[in-house]
């Protein structure tokens, strides 16, 4: 009897690609430590699987070098499999791992009573407008002896109001194969292939966006006289302004068959802030208008004076501007109805009830996401840094975490920071994160209400025109080279014993009250919550604890002796 299934992983990221080759299995080594290496992550192929057209299974290896991500401008999507674990009794005896279409067999349980469920949502535009119309959704339903490809056609409903996906229309969410169990790959898997990652619109965007782009932002009625500039009225100054921001547009194009949606549906013509909400900041604003139209021309997320424009109290949890199209029309700003083909959903298998056998369900997780960009580059802070904090976050606060029998394994923690600090300072151009974080700091100090000075502003942070170099990216060059030099743990440890307060002076604290870009660590990155980014809890309190440690003491010549 099958006592509980339970699919392996219970959470996975398929990473979109419009190539029809999926990505190879690899997995990150030791650093590239060779005399002309990059001394970063380095890739190392993995057995991979290869699912044919009837669902069969074989195994390649892929070649070590080079290790193949795109094929020609497509990338390789990351395709997941969810294998099928249970546990079961067979004459008294208990057995856990990989459910097999043999122990299925031993238990007279036929595979076709396994059902396997997928259902993936696009709930982006409907969490903002809240209309049943703006769902995308796809589901499909796989008997366990079925093992041709399905599609995920995204839909619309259609008893919500005007369905943003037509009727009769769908959006590609992906494809998903059960595969077919054999001697050699006996087990019962799903893999799920995500969509190509693109972006869809309504029909007539082409029209709407380049009437908006050649709007222009001053002229005066036809035939009307000049106003003179001291009795310009300052809502159509401002408007003037605001119009600007649909440069952007001029000759924007996105392939016909991408242009499918229903621009009568709620999301392409969702306001995000109306023209009565600018009026009430009118008088807040309009004296900041020259600071504005600097910050807008210099580099960084523009998105930022939207939110600005909502007031220092709005709540802005709702309006993440920076993740989907926005346009200024007379009636203000509102979303130009735009959607991708990202999203997430559940992968469920059911195993009916037959006999003296109950029913059984497993469900797992998966994500549709952007491709890896930097596959060799480790971030800071990962999603598992994320899960670890919640479940393990007590075991770094005990006295004994950071010495003794656990100080080699709390240095090893320690140097994985330092290493993929030095990974992603080598994926990013400094200088223009300096650029774009001085940006966000004048905008939240408008916001807060306390402008900065330039000069305050330029003191927060590093900047590479007041550094003599030759490097082209001089702030680039730099931070390249001291985090390479941290990477040696020899290096680190005389730096901590060396400098003092160095924790409190370099670390920023997670979830702390300012909210400006400084120099502190990590640096010039934005966390989820779009401030200033920081490492989790646990993993704070980890280098706080390391930090504070007292050295290792020298070893007798007793220890020292076989």
């Amino acid at each position: 009897m099958i006592k509980r299934i339970w699919l392996h992983p219970p959470l996975a990221f398929a990473r979109v690609g419009s190539s029809d080759n999926p990505c190879d299995n690899f997995c990150w080594g030791p650093d590239d430590l060779s005399p002309e290496g990059t001394a970063r992550t380095r890739i190392v192929p993995m057995e991979s699987l290869k699912v044919a057209e009837d669902g069969a299974v074989t195994a390649y290896r892929p070649p070590d070098d080079p290790f193949v991500f795109k094929d020609g401008d497509a990338f390789r999507p990351v395709c997941p499999f969810f294998e099928l674990h249970a546990e079961w009794k067979i004459g008294g005896d208990v057995h856990t791992g990989a459910l097999t279409k043999a122990v299925l067999d031993q238990l007279g349980v036929p595979l076709e009573t396994l059902t396997w469920r997928v259902d993936i949502f696009n709930l982006k535009a409907f969490n903002l407008t809240r209309s049943r119309g703006d769902r995308v959704e796809a589901s499909v339903e796989i008997r366990g002896d079925c093992h041709g490809r399905r599609n995920l056609e995204g839909k619309s409903p259609v008893d919500g109001g005007a369905a943003l996906v037509p009727e009769k229309r769908h959006i590609p969410l992906g494809s998903v194969q059960i595969t077919r169990p054999t001697d050699a790959f006996p087990e019962l898997r799903l893999r799920f292939t995500p969509p190509a990652g693109k972006v869809y619109a309504p029909h007539g965007i082409a029209e709407r966006l380049g009437k908006l782009s050649q709007l222009p932002p001053d002229e005066p009625a036809a035939n009307a006289p000049a106003a003179p500039v001291a009795r310009l009225d300052p809502l159509a100054e401002f408007n003037g302004f605001l119009l600007t921001f649909n440069e952007v547009w001029r000759h924007f194009k996105l392939a016909p068959e991408q242009c499918l949606l229903d621009p009568e549906a709620a999301w392409p013509n969702h306001p995000l802030i109306r023209l009565e909400e600018l009026r009430k900041q009118l008088g807040r604003l309009l004296p900041q208008l020259p600071k504005l139209k600097a910050l807008r021309d210099t580099p960084g997320d523009g998105s930022e004076l939207i939110r600005l424009l909502r007031g220092p109290r709005a709540d802005v949890g709702s309006l993440p501007p920076s993740v989907f199209a926005f346009a200024f029309e007379p009636k203000g700003f509102v979303s130009v109805g735009m959607i991708d083909d990202t999203g997430d959903g559940t992968i469920s298998v059911e195993l009916g009830g037959r006999g003296d056998q109950p029913a059984r369900k497993a469900v797992a997780r998966v994500v549709i996401a952007p491709p890896s960009y930097a596959p060799d580059r480790r971030l800071p802070v990962s999603i598992a840094d994320g899960l670890i904090d919640r479940v393990d976050r007590e075991s770094v606060r005990h006295a004994k975490w950071v010495t003794g029998d656990n100080r080699d394994k709390a240095d090893a923690e320690v140097a994985d920071i330092l290493d993929r600090a030095y990974e992603t300072a080598g994926l990013q151009n400094i200088d223009a994160l300096a650029d774009f974080a001085s940006q966000q700091n004048r905008i939240t100090a408008i916001r807060q209400g306390r402008p900065l000075s330039d000069q305050q502003a330029d003191d927060l942070l590093w900047h590479g025109k007041k550094l003599v170099s030759v490097e082209p990216l001089p702030l680039s060059a730099l931070a390249w080279q001291r985090h390479r030099r941290n990477t040696s743990r020899l290096v680190f440890e005389m730096f901590a014993l060396e400098v003092e307060n160095w924790f409190e002076r370099t670390m920023r604290q997670p979830a702390g009250p300012d909210r400006f870009y400084d120099k502190r660590m990590p640096g010039l990155m934005c966390g989820f919550d779009r401030r200033p980014l920081h490492l989790t809890r646990r993993q704070y309190e980890l280098l706080q604890a390391w930090s504070k440690r007292e050295p290792e003491p020298p070893e007798s010549p007793e220890q020292a002796k076989p």
